[in-house]
């Protein structure tokens, strides 16, 4: 009985010196949590940097018809990225500890035409190139692979697109 306490201790250590690395935890940013505002400088969200600036600024906006994605996630507020991003404005950083899975919902700002998503790391390699569907009243859902610990990006190709929520797991 002794042995099984200790060892039920042991484990219980492990998982909280592990947590805090990340490894099994989710990250999540959704535009449902965040007040409505224009960001004009780079802004940090439980984790995600929005990055912009005065010349190219980011929207936080809500959503009075909504979306719904084909899995049944509801989204009321959106992250207009405005234009296409690049290392240092209209894009979303974020750091993972561990190799993971990277899910964007998403849409085109035009309801005619896709854009195009693209995953970076931090130093500026595109990792994938994920279509963001035009918005015709639900929302997109892409996902990519992310290689290794570091820092990434999401941004808008060339024109503007639409986040509703990022997951890394």
């Amino acid at each position: 009985m002794r042995l099984r306490s200790l060892t039920i201790v042991l484990l219980s250590l492990l998982a909280m010196a592990i947590a805090p690395l990340g490894l099994a935890a989710e990250q999540s940013l959704s535009a449902n949590d965040l007040n409505p505002t224009q960001l004009s400088a780079t802004t940090v969200f439980d984790g995600f940097t929005i990055l912009a600036t005065a010349a190219k600024g980011v929207t936080i906006e809500a959503l009075p018809d909504g979306r719904t994605a084909s899995d049944g996630e509801v989204f009321t507020a959106r992250i207009k990225m405005n234009g296409g991003g690049t290392l240092e404005s209209r894009a979303i950083k974020f750091s993972v500890g561990a190799a993971a899975e990277l899910t964007v919902y998403l849409n085109s700002s035009s309801s005619s035409d896709a854009r195009v998503l693209k995953v970076m790391d931090g130093s500026g390699t595109v990792l994938a190139e994920l279509p963001a569907p035009p918005d015709k009243g639900s929302a997109g859902m892409v996902t990519a692979k992310l290689p290794a610990a570091g820092e990434y990006l999401v941004m808008s190709a060339s024109s503007g697109i639409n986040i509703y929520q990022i997951i890394v797991r």
